[in-house]
């Protein structure tokens, strides 16, 4: 059970890059431990393979829910089926080598797998797996990272947060209530900068849980968000207004609302993406 549990963590941190998501180490625990028991399957008498298919992806679509939420029903259903596909690709795997080898170290049933090797061995297995898919979501990502960053004043919550930005010729959000170009910022890049309540509402809002009213003196901005596999709704507040600031002081942009992204930017210079209308 914990070789499975370690083994299913590996593939859902694979499913949640490849789909793009990332999940709080507590859901990854309890989806971790429903997929370890998804697994006791193995025992059960040999089902016709129709069931074994849809009992292998409707436990990947349940343990994706609880694992990312079901705020977008796309995007948990691509980590369903990123999920099921590493999952059957093993199975696949692993009864293609019984019939090469005819070794008895492999048990199969029900498209679960059982391999009496070594549970160090198995688990160095799925993290490389985890590890050939963040490497190849790395190498594969051909956006180039903006070179100059300019640096942001807005006030949130009665707090002044300065943040550096950069332009992003892709970034085209507006606030649908003002039609004005938004700010988009990293939440994971930029989460130590914010009041420790925006923090908290955020944490639960990319956690897929429910996070009741926003916190005092913040205004609720869901701004659309349209990327090429899916559409979604990101958080934003609406700020006072939000300054560039230059070395003869902090100019006003006239701009009025922030949204947040669940994912880093995957840079050291700059915590926010602005477009070509923003500045």
């Amino acid at each position: 059970m914990l070789v499975n549990f370690l083994a299913a963590y590996f593939l859902l941190l694979a499913a949640g890059a490849l789909s793009g998501q990332r999940a709080d180490f507590g859901r990854m625990v309890l989806g971790s431990g429903l997929a370890a028991l998804s697994a006791l399957i193995l025992f059960a008498p040999e089902q016709p393979y129709p069931v074994q298919l849809a009992y292998k992806l409707g436990t990947a679509l349940f343990i994706t829910a609880v694992v990312f939420g079901c705020r977008s029903k796309r995007r948990l259903l691509t980590a369903a089926c990123w999920y099921g596909a590493l999952n059957i690709a093993l199975a696949g795997a692993v009864m293609l080598a019984i019939l090469r080898t005819g070794t008895t170290l492999l048990q199969t049933g029900n498209l679960a797998v059982y391999l009496r090797v070594s549970p160090l061995l198995l688990v160095a297995l799925s993290g490389g797996c985890c590890a050939a898919v963040e490497l190849g979501m790395r190498l594969l990502d051909r956006r180039k990272a903006p070179a100059q960053s300019v640096g942001l004043e807005l006030d949130l919550c009665e707090s002044t947060i300065h943040l550096r930005a950069a332009l992003d010729t892709g970034c085209h959000l507006t606030d649908p209530i003002t039609c004005l170009p938004v700010l988009v910022v990293s939440f994971p890049d930029a989460r130590n900068r914010l009041p420790p309540e925006i923090q908290a509402y955020l944490a639960a809002w990319f956690a897929g849980s429910p996070p009741g009213e926003p916190p005092p003196g913040a205004r609720l901005r869901l701004i659309p968000c349209t990327g090429a596999a899916d559409r979604s709704l990101l958080p934003g507040f609406a700020v006072g207004n939000i300054g560039l600031i230059t070395e003869h002081g902090v100019l006003g942009l006239g701009r009025s609302a922030v949204a947040f992204a669940p994912r880093s930017f995957g840079s050291e210079s700059y915590e926010a993406l602005y477009g070509n209308d923003f500045l």
